[in-house]
C-alpha cells in the first residue's frame, strides 16, 4: 500500500475502511490519545531536566507594562503615573520574597502583608495598592486580564494614585519555571503625618499583586529583568497547546471530510452521528485555542 493510499484511508471513507475514515475508528483514536500522552510526558520530563532549553519564556517588559497602564488611565481621563525608584524597590523585594519562600499571594505564609515592603524601603504613603500576575506570555494580555478584573482595574484607574513601581522576574516557583509580575501603586505623603493619622493608613489601601526581582540598583534590576524575559526558551504550555490543536485538528478534519463524502455519496451505515462529533470536537478545539497561560491575584 502506497503512502498516498494510506493517507487517503485515514481521511476518506472508502470500501477499504468500511466507508468510515480510518482515523475515526476506535483503534486509531486510541493511538492518537497514546501519542498525546507520550508526548506530554516527554514535554514535562524535558522541562524538568532541561529548564534552560524548555521553560517558560515571556515577552513582558517593564516599560511596556507601565505604558499600557498609563494608556488605560488616559482613556479614563486620569493623569499618567510617574515611575518611583522606591516603588520599583518595593516590587523587587516582594518578588524576591515570593521566590525565596515559595508562595504566590498578597500575604506570605509567615503573615507578612504587602504594605510591610513599603515601610521597609521608607515609602510613606497616603494610598497604596498592589497587583500580581504570573505566567503571561506578553504585556498586553496581562494588562487586559487586570482590566477585566474589577479589583485589579480599580487599582489601575484609581484617581488617588500618583506613582507606580514594577518588577518582572523569571524564576522557579515550586519547581515550575514561571514569570512573576509585581505592580505597585502609591501616593507619597507630602510631609510626615501625625501618629493619629499614620495609624489609619492601612485602611486606605487598595489591595492587588506584584512579581519578583532581585535586589541590586534600580537600573541593574530593570536591565536584568529585560534580559531574562528575552531568553530563547520554548514554552511547555505552547508545545502542549500546539500538539493538542494539531491532533484535534486532524480528527476534526477527518470528521468534516467523512461527513461531506458520506452525505454526498448517500452511504448508509451504522455509525455515530458525525454532526454531534463535529460539535463536540470543534468545541474542545476552540476552547484549547482560546486558552491562555496566566493568572492574576
Amino acid at each position: 500500500m502506497s503512502l498516498l493510499t494510506a493517507l487517503a484511508d485515514l481521511f476518506v471513507p472508502h470500501s477499504r475502511n468500511n466507508h468510515r475514515a480510518k482515523l475515526l475508528h476506535p483503534a486509531c483514536l486510541t493511538v492518537v490519545v497514546a501519542i498525546f500522552l507520550i508526548a506530554q510526558f516527554g514535554i514535562n520530563f524535558f522541562a524538568l531536566t532541561s529548564p534552560a532549553i524548555l521553560g517558560f519564556a515571556s515577552d513582558i517588559r517593564v516599560d511596556q507594562v507601565i505604558e499600557l497602564t498609563n494608556q488605560k488611565r488616559l482613556e479614563q481621563g486620569l493623569p499618567p503615573l510617574q515611575v518611583s525608584p522606591k516603588l520599583n524597590e518595593v516590587a523587587q523585594r516582594k518578588a524576591k520574597d515570593m521566590f525565596s519562600i515559595g508562595y504566590w499571594a498578597h500575604t506570605s505564609p509567615t503573615g507578612r502583608d504587602p504594605w510591610s515592603f513599603f515601610q521597609e524601603v521608607g515609602y510613606d504613603y497616603l494610598y497604596a495598592g498592589e497587583n500580581l500576575a504570573r505566567d503571561f506570555m506578553d504585556s498586553g494580555s496581562m494588562v487586559t486580564a487586570w482590566m477585566n478584573s474589577p479589583t485589579h482595574r480599580d487599582n489601575i484607574v484609581n484617581s488617588h494614585y500618583q506613582e507606580i513601581g514594577l518588577a518582572v522576574v523569571n524564576g522557579s516557583l515550586d519547581g515550575v519555571e514561571t514569570t512573576l509580575v509585581v505592580q505597585v501603586f502609591g501616593t507619597p505623603t507630602p510631609a510626615p503625618l501625625p501618629e493619629s493619622v499614620g495609624g489609619r493608613q492601612s485602611s486606605l489601601l487598595n489591595r492587588l499583586q506584584l512579581p519578583q526581582v532581585s535586589a541590586a540598583t534600580a537600573s541593574e534590576r530593570l536591565s536584568a529583568a529585560s534580559q531574562q524575559t528575552n531568553r530563547a526558551l520554548v514554552s511547555p504550555f505552547l508545545l502542549t497547546k500546539t500538539l493538542t490543536v494539531f491532533l484535534l485538528g486532524l480528527v476534526l478534519g477527518a470528521l468534516v471530510i467523512d461527513a461531506w463524502l458520506v452525505t454526498r455519496r448517500r452511504v448508509v451505515r451504522l455509525a455515530g452521528k458525525n454532526l454531534a462529533h463535529l460539535i463536540f470536537i470543534g468545541t474542545i478545539l476552540l476552547m484549547v485555542w482560546l486558552t491562555l497561560p496566566g493568572a492574576i491575584l
